[in-house]
């Protein structure tokens, strides 16, 4: 590059390291451009330096402040860091204001960028009925600012980023964000560390008393509504009481860890369903099963997808956000409609019992994340993106 540039990224307030910190990570190991300075803006704790590597803390400036609360304060903070490029990373569509993307258009930032990880969630029903109130609410009412929101915020913006084509399409279909100036690029993994391993496996195996021959199911997910993991014991409790034998790894923590796990103590899934908590690596976890399970209600395009399919698994998930992208039915897994026990105890059931059918998935599934979703080859689009 022939001059220095800084770029901006800003993070929504949160205090867990989740698929979008990871992300950012990710991209940072692979922004390597010459006299371009990367500062990080986090309106909580600083939950990024800890997990980077000494090269990146080196090289990436983090800065913790007070959230801006006004178009006006989003304004003085951007022009107190005059970035060239700015990234707003959103958890979910309502993770920043519109104020902040403007604010950036004011500021004179050229290149300003959005990235969407999650499909857009509790939308406010439309209003009905024909009296005056209704005519005005829905001109003016709860829904139409919710929307408008969205569409300021990505008319404000430069290009925004959509991990998977759900994301995108809600964005452009409800939305209306300019579809010239939406871009799908797909979440990756490394294939290179996520493989498939019967030693490291066996391991876990052997440590909770699972036999090399039980089917086992494998979950990582966070221990929150949103993620389903309820449907998944109320699942494998039915698998269990038709006489299948069944175990199931939950690798994740969060604020349900105590309720769902006296539920499944409740459902009599003590011997059954193992809760190994958050685990920095899970790749022993994902070489020890024979099959992987997501019931989430609703994703952008889940790491721990492609993470498993690397690892050889085979996967059942829920028909949400970009989930069928990665996972094509009956081709490397199972897709199900959310909320459904007894679509996810059939589908349990259904790889539990045809072995034969199982291995052929699971031959396909790291064949289908090196030719599409590896993460070299996605991340160096996203940078193309980003910095046109």
């Amino acid at each position: 590059m022939s001059s220095d540039k800084k770029i901006m990224f800003v993070l929504p307030r949160t205090t867990e390291f989740g698929g979008l910190e990871r992300h950012l990570l990710e991209l940072l190991r692979r922004l390597r451009e010459p006299r371009l300075y990367p500062l990080i803006v986090c309106f909580a704790e600083d939950i990024i330096t800890a997990r980077m590597d000494r090269d990146q803390q080196a090289q990436v400036a983090v800065k913790c402040q007070k959230e801006p609360k006004s178009l006006a304060d989003w304004f003085r903070m951007i022009r107190e860091a005059r970035p060239d490029i700015i990234v707003f990373c959103y958890s979910w569509i309502e993770a920043f204001p519109w104020q902040a993307p403007v604010a950036a258009l004011l500021a004179g930032v050229k290149r300003r960028i959005s990235i969407q990880h999650l499909i857009p969630s509790l939308v406010p029903p439309p209003v009905t009925g024909r009296s005056l109130v209704s005519m005005v609410r829905r001109l003016i009412g709860r829904r139409t600012r919710y929307f408008l929101r969205g569409f300021i915020s990505g008319y404000a913006s430069s290009m925004t980023i959509c991990v998977s084509d759900a994301v995108r399409e809600a964005l452009v279909n409800d939305f209306r964000f300019p579809p010239r100036k939406t871009i799908t690029v797909h979440n990756g993994v490394s294939t290179s560390s996520f493989l498939p391993s019967k030693v490291d496996g066996a391991a876990v195996r052997s440590r909770l008393g699972i036999g090399p021959e039980d089917f086992l199911l494998v979950c990582i997910a966070r221990l929150a509504e949103a993620k389903g993991v309820d449907i998944l014991l109320e699942a494998v409790s039915l698998v269990v009481r038709q006489g299948i034998s069944c175990k199931c790894i939950i690798v994740g923590d969060g604020p349900l860890k105590e309720k769902l796990s006296q539920r499944a103590y409740s459902l009599g899934l003590s011997g059954c369903v193992f809760f190994e908590g958050f685990q920095n690596d899970v790749r022993p976890y994902l070489q020890a099963g024979s099959a992987f399970i997501l019931t989430s209600h609703l994703e952008g395009l889940p790491f721990s997808v492609l993470e498993a399919m690397a690892c050889g698994l085979p996967c059942i998930v829920t028909n949400v956000g970009g989930n069928a992208e990665a996972v094509v039915h009956q081709v490397v897994g199972l897709v199900i409609p959310p909320g459904s026990v007894d679509a996810a105890a059939d589908a349990i059931l259904y790889l539990a019992t045809r072995p034969l059918e199982r291995a052929r998935m699971a031959s396909r599934t790291r064949e289908t994340v090196c030719r599409a979703f590896d993460i070299d080859n996605r991340m160096g689009k996203l940078i193309q993106v980003i910095l046109n």
